[in-house]
C-alpha cells in the first residue's frame, strides 16, 4: 500500500536504508506490506521544472508505487524531468532503472565521496511511452 502523508518517517527510513541524509525541504512517499513501511521515495531539490528522488526498500519496483511517485512528480507538480543517481556500485539498481523508462545520462564523478554516481533521468516525453507500456 502507498503511505502518504508521513514523509519525515518515511525519510528517515530511506536515509538509513541508504546512508543518505536528508534535509527539509523534501516530500516523501512510502511503502507498507501488512502495516510495517518496507520502502520509499523521497523527493529532493525541486525547483519548478525537475525533482530529484532517491529510492530504498522492498516495493518500490512495483507499478502502484511507481504510478504514485510519477503522478507526484508530472502530474502534481507538473515537472518536466526526474533525475536519480546512484552507487557505481549498485549493479541492481542500475539494470532495474531503465525497466521504468529511466535513461542513462552519464557519470557523476565522486558524488558519493570516493565514488563515482550514475546518473538517470525520466522525462515528461518518456514517461507517456512508459505509461503505456505499463498500463499506468
Amino acid at each position: 500500500m502507498i503511505l502518504l502523508g508521513q514523509s519525515q518517517i518515511v525519510a528517515d527510513f530511506v536515509a538509513r536504508a541508504s546512508g543518505k541524509p536528508f534535509h527539509p525541504p523534501f516530500e516523501a512517499i512510502g511503502i507498507t506490506s501488512n502495516g510495517a513501511l518496507t520502502g520509499g521515495f523521497v523527493f529532493t531539490g525541486y525547483n519548478g521544472d525537475a525533482i530529484e528522488v532517491s529510492v530504498a526498500g522492498h516495493g518500490i519496483a512495483s507499478r502502484s508505487a511507481w504510478r504514485a511517485a510519477t503522478a507526484y512528480v508530472f502530474d502534481q507538480l507538473g515537472c518536466t524531468r526526474l533525475q536519480m543517481h546512484t552507487r557505481r556500485s549498485n549493479k541492481t539498481v542500475r539494470t532495474i532503472l531503465p525497466r521504468f523508462g529511466m535513461t542513462f545520462e552519464g557519470i557523476a564523478r565522486r558524488f558519493y565521496g570516493d565514488e563515482d554516481g550514475i546518473v538517470f533521468s525520466l522525462t515528461a516525453d518518456d514517461l507517456n511511452a512508459f505509461r503505456a507500456r505499463w498500463r499506468l
